[in-house]
């Protein structure tokens, strides 16, 4: 089972931040999920929300800054013990994470702002750095999902959802995508069986930070998504 950390070791650190991303494999993540924008001059910028005021000192959507803007921004807002954090491209994160063996589940951010060409741009990143075996694509957006496949079939896949799909097993095979990525509270035994008999990977992400996640790992799983890859760690190790 990969043990993601959700937009790094979010539980306490700042989250999507090179800090965030270094403490969750200290403290045994396998896997890294972070969110992808595109800057005004078309730059791979890694944080998850629209705008810019929860997480950095910045106001504004990320779409209307510029790649040398956004870099002038702290992006450890509301963690004031830690020094400042500066937002990353998609290029310096693959800097950092071709030296570990751990699985990138990169989150296309283009459900509610369409960005044309963000999926020729990250799948070209990707490339670069040959990383095609070491990534997983998801997006809430599943139009991003089908095109990120036209740019390449063997590119792993995961649809993201927060709502309880019909027979979500069928949605995503009928979609050609490899993994489903359900909210936990949508999961039922049912789900993950059916995931499972369809060769489906199964990871889930928590909306919650504290959760008991040891209810998940007698399901048939491929991945729990959360804010403390250092207590689910201890929970695969036991």
């Amino acid at each position: 089972m990969i043990n993601f950390a959700h937009r790094g070791f979010k539980g306490k650190y700042p989250e999507n931040t090179m800090l965030a991303f270094k403490k969750a494999i200290e403290a045994g993540a396998d896997g890294i999920e972070f969110d992808v924008h595109l800057s005004k001059d078309g730059e791979i910028v890694i944080i998850h929300d629209e705008i810019l005021e929860r997480t950095t000192d910045g106001s504004g959507l990320v779409g209307e800054k510029t790649l040398a803007q956004l870099k002038k921004l702290n992006a450890s807002k509301g963690y004031p013990d830690f020094q400042t954090q500066r937002i990353l491209t998609l290029s310096e994160y693959f800097d950092f994470a071709k030296d570990y063996d751990i699985i990138t589940n990169i989150e296309l951010k283009t459900s509610i702002i369409d960005y044309p060409g963000i999926e020729e741009k990250v799948y070209k990143v990707i490339k670069e750095y040959d990383m095609a075996e070491k990534v997983i694509i998801s997006s809430f957006n599943h139009n991003s999902l089908v095109n990120f496949k036209k740019l390449d079939q063997n590119i792993k896949c995961g649809v993201l959802e927060s709502s309880r799909l019909y027979e979500a097993w069928n949605y995503v095979k009928n979609l050609g995508m490899e993994y489903y990525h359900p909210l936990n509270f949508t999961v039922t035994k049912e789900v993950a069986e059916k995931c499972a008999e369809n060769n489906i990977g199964l990871n889930i992400w928590f909306g919650i930070p504290d959760y008991d996640y040891s209810e998940y790992l007698d399901l048939e799983i491929s991945g729990l998504i959360t804010d403390f890859p250092d207590v689910v760690g201890k929970l695969l190790n036991d």
